[in-house]
């Protein structure tokens, strides 16, 4: 689903600052810090960029769409999956030497793979537009 068939799309300041921040959060794991910053440096990046997509208020328009179309607005496995390669570096780059370089290139990565699945992890691109619901019917 591309962009332009998006009923909502989130405003693109709040897509690149989630983005930026999930990649900086994948990449706090890589740099040479110690692991007590680590984890604050994980939960803070972590908790601003769902913070930042979820309580603008775009977030208004994407729940009346969901409801207009007498679905429930619930949080979806579809819409948590896309977080597994994310969680899967997560878990993977402590084993890895602290790198700042490494970190670098980590947090473009993460941010450009966060920049990719934005619109399954706000549930945006789950919402089909209403002419679709009217051919199946």
């Amino acid at each position: 689903m591309t962009n332009r068939t998006l009923i909502v799309a989130a405003p693109t300041p709040v897509r690149a600052a989630t983005s930026i921040l999930l990649g900086l959060a994948v990449a706090v794991m890589a740099m040479p810090i110690p692991n007590g910053f680590k984890v604050i440096g994980l939960v803070v990046c972590v908790a601003a960029g769902l913070m930042v997509t979820f309580s603008h208020p775009y977030r208004r328009r994407v729940r009346a769409a969901v409801e207009e179309r007498n679905e429930k607005y619930t949080t979806t496995i579809s819409q948590v999956l896309p977080l597994f390669p994310l969680w899967l570096a997560l878990m993977v780059l402590p084993i890895v030497t602290g790198s700042w370089v490494l970190a670098a290139i980590v947090w473009v990565i993460a941010a450009a793979y966060a920049w990719f699945v934005h619109p399954q992890l706000d549930g945006t691109a789950h919402i089909r537009p209403l002419a679709d619901d009217n051919r199946r019917a």
